[in-house]
């Protein structure tokens, strides 16, 4: 990341300090959504296969040497008086493909970004923004892509009544309690802080925590997440979900970077960041789409 040019030179403990900033700031900020879902790093090629296997079955009461019925074969043929109870698992792939992102811009005065903290702090913080909503987009629109087995219409808004319905959901078919996250608007987060069933003294813990932020950290299971990047599903009505985190998978093949080049024609240096990554709905089951009506 070393830079020597005729214009100047910049050590290379400043840019492996701008870089710092610059990944710290990232890091900070797409902990939103990046560490909501299930990430692969140093993924390699354009495309990453999440691999999927289906409820399977189990053999009730199997006959001495009798043959194995894994729970693939279909056929479920077998003697005596075993059976087999459950489905047949069947392995297949989501795929993931990697996108490109990059942020940047361009410092005329580079003698002023090399001694002045605060102004190299703030670019390190604005592309470290920009690539966190990069990374919270690219989930966010393999969410709007997918077709989540679970629908739940909030046209009063997101009250406790529609937490539990998006909760029985997800408990209907069979999705793991552990890691459930459920990213909502700020509208969305303002109808359960206005909710008495929520925030009245009777609630105890999540009342007080609700009055003293005015943020829910959880409910009824659920990591809250805010975020503005969600989009309608028509005017005014705004696309929230709820997922298990397996249920999302992140695939990155290039994990948040810095660089600092010059660059002759414009007498400045440019500064950036950059990552490679893609986002997939992995298993449709353990994903909700609630419809808030804002």
């Amino acid at each position: 990341m070393a830079l020597s040019n005729a214009g100047s030179t910049v050590s290379n403990a400043f840019v492996t300090q701008f870089a710092d900033d610059v990944i710290h700031a990232a890091q900070q900020k797409t902990s939103k959504l990046a560490g909501s879902v299930r990430t692969v790093r140093n993924v390699v090629g354009s495309t990453y296969k999440f691999n999927t296997l289906s409820s399977g079955g189990y053999v009730k009461n199997k006959s001495r040497f009798e043959d194995l019925t894994v729970m693939s074969d279909s056929s479920k043929s077998m003697g005596g008086s075993a059976s087999y109870v459950g489905g047949v698992a069947s392995h297949a792939t989501v795929t993931a493909t990697l996108n490109n992102y990059v942020s940047g811009e361009y410092v005329d005065d580079f003698d002023q970004l090399k001694t002045n903290f605060d102004f190299r702090q703030t670019y390190a913080e604005s592309i470290g923004a920009a690539l966190a909503r990069a990374y919270d987009t690219e989930i966010v629109d393999a969410l709007d892509a997918s077709s989540p087995s679970t629908t739940v219409t909030a046209s009063g808004g997101l009250t406790k009544a529609k937490f539990l319905e998006i909760a029985e959901g997800l408990n209907s078919n069979s999705v793991d309690t552990a890691d459930r996250f459920v990213v909502i608007s700020p509208a969305a987060l303002t109808d359960l802080l206005a909710d008495s069933g929520v925030t009245t003294a009777a609630d105890g813990p999540i009342s007080n925590t609700a009055l003293a932020t005015g943020f829910i950290p959880n409910f009824l299971g659920f990591n809250i997440v805010v975020s503005n990047l969600l989009n309608e599903a028509s005017t005014g009505v705004r696309k929230c979900y709820a997922f298990q985190k397996n249920s999302v998978g992140l695939a990155v093949g290039k994990d948040v970077t810095a660089m600092i080049n010059y660059v002759p024609q414009k007498v400045s240096h440019l500064v950036a960041g950059e990552f490679s990554a893609g986002a997939a709905v992995i298993d449709t089951t353990g994903v909700a789409i609630i419809n808030v009506t804002e």
